[in-house]
């Protein structure tokens, strides 16, 4: 019984020691014990915090990723009370008509929607209603007589800067971006950004 006691009390305090190693028990002349399942508890002991830690470490990982891609997409973030940028309005335009963006616009009317002019050659422009909040186009009407449609699609499809380049090149929520006299015009709220077409940088203007 004594014998017991004592390997009990010392299987304890290997197991709170960390269990580092075998604790050899003698009583008279018996021979000595290995408290080999002490150490294992110990071992196990230690491992699952640990474990647990760099599970922690991974998923703070993963939601910094997530973050920096939430980032990304933020650029010309959503304006109004929808939830989908310039940016995404005009690749949800341009999925539906292939073409060259002259133009995006969120309605300030309360409709709740993109427009977005997608020219695709001569003087043929495709308006295009994409709702602010699910991004799904709304409606397509075709302008095959639109003024100085033709002028502007030569001037902006061979230009280094597209207007989602120019959304991209300023930073906060836009509500509208357009070609106008040899350079993009970018709205932000109340204030005018331009954007030349040969590099994506931004000027205020006034």
């Amino acid at each position: 019984m004594k014998r017991n006691a004592v390997i009990a009390a010392l299987t304890a305090v290997a197991v709170i020691g960390g269990g580092a190693a075998a604790v050899a028990v003698s009583s008279g002349d018996e021979a000595p014990a290995t408290a080999a399942s002490a150490d294992r508890v110990g071992l196990v002991s230690e491992q699952g915090p640990t474990a647990t830690a760099d599970r922690d470490d991974d998923q703070d990982d993963d939601r910094d990723d997530r973050d920096d891609r939430d980032d990304r997409d933020d650029k010309g973030a959503a304006a109004g009370p929808g939830n989908v940028t310039a940016a995404q309005a005009i690749a949800a335009a341009l999925k539906h008509t292939s073409g060259t963006v002259l133009s995006a616009d969120l309605d300030d009317d309360g409709d709740a929607r993109w427009e977005v002019e997608v020219a695709i050659g001569g003087s043929t422009v495709h308006e295009i209603d994409v709702d602010s909040t699910s991004g799904k186009v709304l409606r397509a009407e075709t302008d095959r007589d639109e003024d100085d449609a033709a002028a502007e699609l030569a001037a902006v499809k061979g230009a280094k800067v597209s207007a989602r380049d120019a959304v991209d090149a300023v930073d906060g929520a836009v509500t509208s971006v357009e070609f106008d006299d040899g350079r993009w015009e970018v709205e932000v709220g109340e204030t005018d950004w331009t954007v030349p077409l040969d590099a994506p940088r931004a000027s205020r203007e006034g």
